[in-house]
C-alpha cells in the first residue's frame, strides 16, 4: 500500500487501517457502511494478494439481517446429509392474503444435532410428501440470518434472501408472530439505476 501511495493520487486509493483494537475496527466498519459499502475486507498483514482468491487470511465482514420465518417444507439431503431433512423452504407471514408466502430455501447453518432434530420434528408436522420434499404444517419458526433481500421472479413474493442460513429455532414464538412479507420488502433496497444528473 505504501508503494501505491507513492505513485497514485489519494483519490484512487482505497481507505484502510492497520489495527489490533476492536473498537477502532468497528468505527472503520461503520464508516464504510455509512459510505454505502456492504462491508470491509480484513486480512492478515503477511497474507499475499492472489487475484480472484481471498483464502483464509482474507475475511469479508458485513452486518447480517435476521428474520423470524416459518418452515413450509424441507427437502431430503444428499451425500453426507442423506436420510436427513436438510433444505428448508422458508415463508413470511402474509396478513393481506392470509397464510404464508415462500421466500426461498436454505440448508446452511445446521449442525448434525439440528439436522437430526428437525428431521424428526418436521416429519411430525408433515401434511404431504413426494420423493424429494416433505410439506409441513406452518408451525415451526426459525431465526434466519441473511445478507440482503433481492428481487427474484422464482418465488411468489418476488423477492428472496441472499445467503440465508439458520441461526436457531424459536420455540418461544408461534407462526402468528413470524415476520411479515411487508417487513421483508421494507429491507429490500433496490439499486439506483437512474442516470446521473447533469451539472448545471
Amino acid at each position: 500500500m505504501d508503494a501505491l501511495a507513492e505513485v497514485l493520487p489519494p483519490g484512487l486509493l482505497i481507505p484502510r487501517t492497520v489495527t489490533g483494537d476492536p473498537e477502532e475496527a468497528r468505527v472503520f466498519l461503520q464508516r464504510a457502511l455509512a459510505a454505502g459499502h456492504e462491508g470491509i475486507i480484513a486480512k492478515a498483514l503477511d497474507a499475499p494478494y492472489e487475484a480472484g482468491r481471498r483464502g483464509k487470511s482474507w475475511l469479508k465482514l458485513k452486518p447480517a439481517h435476521t428474520l423470524d420465518l416459518v418452515v413450509l417444507a424441507a427437502e431430503w439431503g444428499s451425500g453426507r446429509r442423506r436420510g436427513w431433512l436438510s433444505n428448508l423452504h422458508l415463508g413470511a407471514r402474509d396478513p393481506a392474503g392470509g397464510g404464508f408466502v415462500m421466500l426461498g430455501k436454505t440448508f446452511k447453518g445446521m449442525t448434525d444435532e439440528i439436522l437430526a432434530w428437525q428431521t424428526r420434528r418436521l416429519q411430525e408436522l408433515a401434511i404431504s410428501r413426494d420423493s424429494y420434499t416433505v410439506y409441513v404444517r406452518p408451525e415451526l419458526v426459525a431465526e434466519i440470518a441473511f445478507d440482503a433481500v433481492q428481487m427474484s421472479p422464482k418465488y411468489p413474493a418476488g423477492v428472496t434472501l441472499r445467503f440465508a442460513r439458520l441461526k436457531r429455532y424459536r420455540p418461544d414464538k408461534s407462526a402468528a408472530e413470524a415476520d411479515t412479507i411487508e417487513t421483508v420488502r421494507a429491507i429490500y433496497d433496490p439499486p439506483d439505476l437512474s442516470p446521473p444528473r447533469r451539472r448545471a
